[in-house]
């Protein structure tokens, strides 16, 4: 049943792609990125005003009716299907509907840290709410400032039926898959000799860069609710979809909730929307189709002020008023507000160090950390200590993509597209260093110095561009494969030459090429049993179990409870997965909120803190007994959930439970419920471990 609920979204995915070739004009290949993006757009305006509800039947009413209209027979026009397949459409569609059986029947789960802390939790918020997760109350200091884009991408397939994890990442990857139609872009099934390498190319590319290490545990990169690499996915697909319409002449406003969903997909990529943005700008109004240069420059200066208004309208909606009245709200009530320098004085001040200004207080502070940043990053970029990709260290990815745009350029028909191509990879390159230069200011100024010494998460924030600038490149190479640009300058009237064919017929074994090489390196690289083809069932044994535990003892509690949890040696990847699992019954943050004491851990008595380094002493909370009771009653919690007990909290706190943890102890419940007289045991069927 879910499995059709989620063909009844795609459904209605098809028919909106079905109106936009059929009655807009736009390339089938390229239909799929657009419709993804202007559903994205449009239940953000609607989540953000309030009834996303009833934005998304208006949504999915929409796109039923105008697929009908496209599709249906008129007397004497009858429409053209045959426009509605193309190798892009073939490999979306069929990519897509694989993946959603794949995942129906192996039903992966979320895992990782961030994906219960933040992503994954969020789209059953969402779904279970029908409302944003900025605007859940949840026993947590929740993230609600992350920008929406991706968890109600997950809510458009999840919108029907019931959550479950695997929609998320069918969501996911059926982006990845619009952004690979996008670069595939304007190929009919006679270019299937170029069609097919480039596939397969694309199929490699989140691997690529971003297994950096031979893996020995199941690799989650198609299984993943992560921001960074669709981040990049979509910087690269804005450009490559921006490429294709010129080739194909489909309408342009095509790029531009593309562009919207650059900036709305991740809070630290907003500069990625930018890059993409710039050189979607820059190529439509310094290389016109037409010539003189003046000849509809109104025009094309309106659409390239158009590219940047749609990544910074998002912005300024989401990120400064929508995130500023939140903020606002979180301070008014006792929160702690604004926690960081403000960015345009992150970037002042910074640019100044560069050039050897003097600057002030916080930031002369953290003047040191800044400077060491961009040591630590530069030796993660020449040095053997940066292997973040299949091929080593960032000079060799930057010389890969270098490569695959001077191929481009050395196959290019014309010197009009040969221009174009060098002046993407000129902009790209230019902003590359500047992506480089924000990340220097967040590891200096941003986050916590711990952070800057390690470089924490440096992998996962630069290959989110590597990602996008490669398919940048991929996607120039794709369009000047494909022969010349139409409409056609003068120049492209004759002919190719001789000399021409042969270069293109080198571009194309250049594909190829590059094609085998990703193959063999990835084959090399990951085990097919530990990819996302060939997981075995136990890899989520222990998820399955925490999940079952936490039905079983939902059964027993009631929508109004508000759960205290306990596990001992939690270093808070349990509590957070007890919040997913739990919800919408609420897990109540275990721990005072204004020290950020919580989230899992370790509570005792002062005395019994443990003297040895590890888990239990670093998340150890040195609460009395009469501290332990005030936090469980004052926060509302009516029932305590013992998921794990050890010597130190019976030895602390066994006076506060009615039966002294007896039943806890024995095996015979989980659940206490909070009375005046104490804590009382919940009668349960425990099950087994």
């Amino acid at each position: 049943m879910e499995l059709l609920c989620v063909f009844a979204s795609m459904a209605a995915l098809f028919l909106f792609c079905a109106f936009l070739t059929l009655r807009c004009g736009l390339h089938s290949a390229l239909a799929p990125l657009t419709a993804l993006s202007a559903a994205v757009l449009w239940l953000t305006l609607w989540g953000m005003a309030g009834p996303l509800l009833a934005g998304a039947w208006i949504l999915f009413a929409a796109f039923a009716v105008l697929g009908i209209w496209a599709l249906w027979p008129r007397k004497g026009a009858k429409p053209d299907y045959k426009k509605l397949a193309s190798p892009g459409a073939v490999l979306f569609w069929g990519m897509t509907v694989a993946f959603a059986v794949y995942f129906f029947v192996r039903q992966p789960m979320a895992t990782g840290f961030d994906e219960l802390n933040l992503w994954a939790t969020a789209v059953k918020v969402t779904k279970v709410d029908n409302s944003l997760y900025s605007n859940a109350v949840l026993g947590t200091p929740w993230a609600v400032t992350q920008n929406p884009g991706l968890p109600l991408l997950s809510y458009f397939f999840c919108f029907f039926g019931s959550y479950a994890d695997w929609k998320i990442y069918l969501a996911y990857n059926a982006l990845a898959f619009a952004v690979f139609a996008a670069v595939l872009g304007g190929m009919g099934f006679s270019r299937w000799r170029l069609a097919v390498p480039t596939a397969a190319v694309l199929w490699c590319v989140p691997y690529f860069f971003t297994t950096y290490n031979h893996t020995i545990y199941l690799n989650t990169v198609y299984m993943t609710s992560y921001g960074d690499i669709p981040a990049g996915l979509v910087m690269g697909g804005a450009v490559a979809l921006w490429l294709a319409l010129r080739k194909t002449g489909g309408p342009k406003w095509a790029v531009l909730p593309v562009l919207a969903l650059a900036a709305n997909t991740k809070a630290n990529t907003f500069v990625l929307a930018l890059v993409a943005a710039g050189i979607v700008a820059v190529d439509g109004w310094l290389w016109p189709e037409q010539r003189p240069f003046r000849k509809g420059l109104l025009r094309r200066t309106g659409f390239a002020a158009a590219s940047f208004a749609a990544p910074l309208a998002v912005y300024y909606l989401w990120n400064v008023r929508y995130v500023g009245m939140l903020v606002s709200k979180n301070a008014e009530t006792g929160g702690v507000g604004e926690t960081s320098a403000a960015l345009s004085d992150v970037v002042v001040n910074g640019i100044k160090i560069l050039l050897g200004q003097p600057v002030e207080g916080f930031f002369a502070e953290r003047q040191p950390q800044f400077l060491q940043a961009i040591a630590d990053m530069g030796t993660q970029f020449w040095t053997s200590d940066g292997k973040l990709s299949m091929i080593g260290q960032g000079r060799n990815v930057v010389a890969l993509i270098l490569l695959v745009f001077a191929l481009a350029v050395f196959a290019a028909p014309g010197l009009l597209l040969r221009l174009r191509v060098v002046c993407a990879a000129v902009c790209s390159t230019l902003c590359f260093l500047g992506y480089n230069l924000m990340l220097a200011l967040s590891y200096g100024f941003i986050f916590k110095p711990f952070q800057a010494e390690s470089l924490t998460d440096y992998n996962r924030y630069i290959y989110s561009y590597y990602i996008g600038w490669f398919l940048i490149a991929l996607a120039c190479l794709a369009v000047v494969l494909q022969g010349r640009t139409v409409p056609a300058a003068a120049e492209n009237a004759r002919p190719a030459s001789p000399w021409e064919r042969r270069r293109a017929l080198a571009g194309q074994g250049g594909v190829l090429l590059l094609a085998c090489g990703m193959l063999f390196r990835l084959n090399q690289m990951v085990l097919p049993q530990l990819s996302v083809l060939g997981f075995s069932d136990s890899e989520f044994a222990d998820r399955k179990a925490e999940r079952a535990e936490a039905q079983l003892v939902c059964s027993y509690l009631e929508p109004e409870d508000r759960v205290f949890y306990v596990s001992q040696g939690d270093n808070g990847e349990g509590w957070f997965s007890a919040v997913f699992d739990f919800y919408p019954v609420l897990v109540d943050y275990s721990g005072v909120v204004s020290t950020m004491e919580g989230g899992g851990g370790t509570f005792g008595l002062p005395e019994l803190e443990p003297e040895e380094e590890g888990t239990k002493k670093y998340y150890y909370h040195p609460y009395t007994t009469q501290r332990l009771d005030e936090t469980i009653r004052e926060n509302g919690c009516t029932v305590i959930y013992l998921q794990t007990i050890d010597d130190i909290f019976v030895e602390s706190y066994a006076s506060l439970f009615t039966d002294g943890l007896a039943a806890a102890q024995n095996g015979e419940t989980l659940l206490y419920r909070v009375t005046d007289a104490g804590y009382a045991p919940v009668e349960m069927e425990v099950t087994a471990p």
